[in-house]
């Protein structure tokens, strides 16, 4: 019910902790060390966004068992100042009838949604340090409209940091490093003071490298395998994730990862991307234990535009 959706929702902005974007996704969320999100860095790891080669104008779409979620976003790169990028995030958990508790007549509309504008700047420091950092404004609200009786008004915001960074080792294959922290900031107040939840802080490190196959690359092909370790107290204590993307002529990409932790978030993932010109798609699928369950697995599509 939307009601009972709404509880867990306001409890800290947990939505914060749930996965989005095709390519993240699709590699088992080991993406701290990813240089090549695109905009979805922004809510991963914003130092990836230090290097974007173009503009990027981007619409990520996720649908889950509880919510469906779309984020609007541009990144613009600059070889003097960094990149910096903008978004608007919302995660519509659905409507639901208010009725009478006697004749059970609808009487209201109750609604819940969550919001997040989110601001990110990034820079890259010499040949293979990258640095990123995320604001972010958090708004709850779970609303009726018409004659709602007992039905709660709950409205809330807050503001948050992420701050990311990524290193690029001098080794003969590419290896790449990451570390993040996200959502640094003060109690999400959506009653008052005393009853303020914080904010469901992530810390996650990981490494992502290219795996040299002759073969490969001989074919124009690229194989990269990323693992990441976060600790996040609103998870369950750690988490982690594995990821694989089998490439070709970066333009095709064939992803797949696992996501460890307790409770119900862990499970496989798979994920195919297709990049050509200015234009690319990725799709991810989520085989979680919950979505196991109710038989609907997420799905996430992301649409770019580089230009």
């Amino acid at each position: 019910m939307v009601s009972a959706r709404a509880v867990e929702a306001q409890s800290g902005g947990l939505f914060l902790l749930v996965p989005f974007g095709a390519r993240a996704v699709g590699q088992g969320e080991a993406v701290a060390a990813d240089t090549t999100l695109g905009t979805e860095a922004m809510w991963w790891n914003a130092a990836a966004l230090a290097r974007l080669p173009k503009r990027e104008l981007a619409v990520h779409h996720s649908q889950t068992v509880i919510a469906t979620s779309d984020m609007l976003a541009m990144a613009v790169p600059s070889k003097v100042l960094g990149t910096v990028a903008a978004s608007v995030y919302l995660v519509n958990y659905g409507d639901q009838d208010a009725t009478d508790p006697n004749s059970g007549t609808p009487i209201g509309t109750i609604t819940n949604r969550n919001y997040l504008l989110a601001l990110s700047y990034a820079t890259p420091i010499g040949k293979r340090l990258n640095v990123g950092l995320t604001y972010k404004f958090v708004m709850l609200r779970f609303q009726c409209s018409g004659i709602c009786g007992s039905v709660p008004i709950l409205s809330g915001s807050s503001s948050a940091l992420d701050v990311g960074v990524q290193y690029a080792l001098p080794s003969r294959v590419p290896v790449s490093i990451g570390a993040v922290i996200r959502n640094v900031g003060p109690a999400l107040q959506v009653r008052d003071a005393a009853q303020a939840d914080p904010l469901p802080r992530v810390i996650q490190v990981g490494a992502r490298g290219r795996i040299p196959v002759r073969a490969l690359d001989d074919a124009k092909a690229s194989l990269e395998v990323s693992a990441d370790i976060l600790s996040a107290s609103a998870l369950g204590g750690t988490a982690a994730g594995l990821g694989i993307s089998l490439g070709y002529l970066d333009q095709a990409f064939l992803r797949a990862g696992y996501k460890a932790q307790q409770g119900q978030g862990r499970g496989p993932s798979i994920g195919f991307g297709f990049q050509r010109g200015a234009l690319g798609v990725d799709i991810a699928r989520r085989f979680d234990a919950l979505s196991s369950q109710l038989g609907d697995p997420p799905t996430y599509v992301s649409l770019r535009a580089r230009f």
